[in-house]
Parts: C-alpha cells; sequence; structure tokens
C-alpha cells in the first residue's frame, strides 16, 4: 500500500507585511494543497483561508471521478462566496486566490490547480512540472482564479511511482528558484530540501509570501500512513 511523508513550510518572505498563503494539510487522508490569496492585506486572506477551511472540512470521496466532482464543486462554491464579498467591498477590487491540490488514493494521484501555484514531480533523478500555469503575456498576468473572472479548474490523473517525490509550491517559490535549483535540493533529504528551499528563495528576494508541501511517497514500511507524522514549519521574522 502507497504511503506518505510530508514535510511543509509558509513564510511571508522579505517584502510582504501579511501571509495570505494557507496550506491544507491532510496527511491522514492523502489531501494536500497550496493557496494563494490576492486582493490586499484582508481580502487575500480572506480568500486563502475560505477555500482552505473548505478543503480541510470537505468529505472526501474515495473514487477518483467521484473526487474531481468533489474538488471541482468546492471551488465553484467557494468561487460564489468570493465574487460576492468582493462585490460588498469599497472600493471594488480584485480577491481570489490561486491553489494547487493533490489527492492520492492507492497507485493514483489527482492534480487540479487554478492560477499558477505548481505541482512538480521528481522521479528517477529527473524533474517534471506537472500543472500549467494559467497566466498570459509578459508580465505573465493570471487568467484563470477562483473568486474572479474565470475559475475553470485543470484536473490530472497519473500514475504514482514508489520512490516518487512531489512539490506544490506557489509562485514565491518557483518564481525565486529555476527549475536547476528545485531538482538540486528534491534529489537530497526531503528534510533539508524543505529548509533550503525557503532559505534559498529567501535569499533570492523572497518578493512574495513563499509555500510548500513536499510528498515523499513509498510502499515500504518507513512510509506506511500515520509512521510518521509530517513535519510542519511556518516561519515568521521576528
Amino acid at each position: 500500500m502507497i504511503g506518505w511523508q510530508r514535510w511543509s513550510a509558509t513564510d511571508m518572505g522579505n517584502r510582504r507585511a501579511h501571509n495570505e498563503d494557507a496550506l491544507v494539510l491532510r496527511d491522514d487522508d492523502g489531501l494536500w494543497a497550496v493557496i494563494d490569496g490576492l486582493g490586499g492585506v484582508d481580502a487575500g486572506q480572506v480568500a486563502s483561508a475560505a477555500l482552505a477551511h473548505a478543503l480541510t472540512h470537505l468529505r472526501l470521496a474515495q473514487g477518483l471521478a467521484d473526487a474531481v466532482d468533489q474538488i471541482e464543486d468546492v471551488l465553484l462554491a467557494v468561487h460564489e462566496q468570493l465574487r460576492d464579498y468582493a462585490a460588498e467591498l469599497q472600493p471594488a477590487r480584485t480577491l481570489g486566490c490561486t491553489v494547487a491540490i493533490l489527492r492520492i488514493t492507492q497507485r493514483w494521484a489527482l492534480l487540479c490547480w487554478v492560477g499558477d501555484v505548481r505541482v512538480y514531480r521528481w522521479r528517477h533523478g529527473r524533474l517534471s512540472c506537472l500543472s500549467e500555469d494559467h497566466v498570459n503575456g509578459p508580465q505573465a498576468d493570471l487568467t484563470r482564479l477562483v473568486g474572479a473572472d474565470d475559475m475553470l479548474p485543470d484536473f490530472a490523473v497519473l500514475r504514482v511511482e514508489d520512490g516518487d517525490r512531489y512539490l506544490i509550491c506557489s509562485d514565491g517559490l518557483h518564481a525565486e528558484l529555476p527549475p536547476e535549483r528545485l531538482a538540486h535540493w528534491l534529489a537530497r533529504d526531503p528534510a533539508e530540501a524543505q529548509r533550503e528551499l525557503v532559505a534559498e528563495a529567501l535569499a533570492a528576494g523572497g518578493r512574495d509570501n513563499l509555500s510548500l508541501v513536499l510528498l515523499d511517497v513509498g510502499v515500504d514500511a518507513d512510509h506506511a500512513r500515520g509512521a510518521r507524522p509530517g513535519v510542519e514549519v511556518a516561519h515568521e521574522p521576528a
């Protein structure tokens, strides 16, 4: 049976006064998400917290087809809630969040994403980006956002292999580090990778909030569900 160990971190970065990111860490259920809130100090936190709450309290279906419907329904419900909330704000503003969700059941992984939170896989010494950013133009403007305009999520179903390592991360990380640096750390001990990815992104500028979930997947006893709890590290400047 497939099992996993999880490491995670979130940091508000060097230039932000607040952290608008949120993490969903359902280790026992095999569901994780990184959410990047947008819309300003209060609004971005409202958006990411609303989606995190909905995903945390979702009663998960076992089948992948049902899981796709469930996740799409949750995203749509939060999308409408955020649009209604934004319509009441004065002055009006864009309010929403981007997200990537990973759900593992047995030998299969379900990916869902909206926006530019990414999912990477390290397998057999090779790094692959499994998601495709919903952006356009030289400024990489978001074209899909939970809470504003087009919210259409993308889904992918992939076979999981023993030894896979998955990284879900906000643009606060992947915009600071090129793929070769991500690969450099993902090839190493996951606890070290979690720590050094954050440190290197901050050293590179840390221009945005940054968050990550790192999963080590295997079929041996060390990866049995609940064998060792995932490690969550939330870095906040003193």
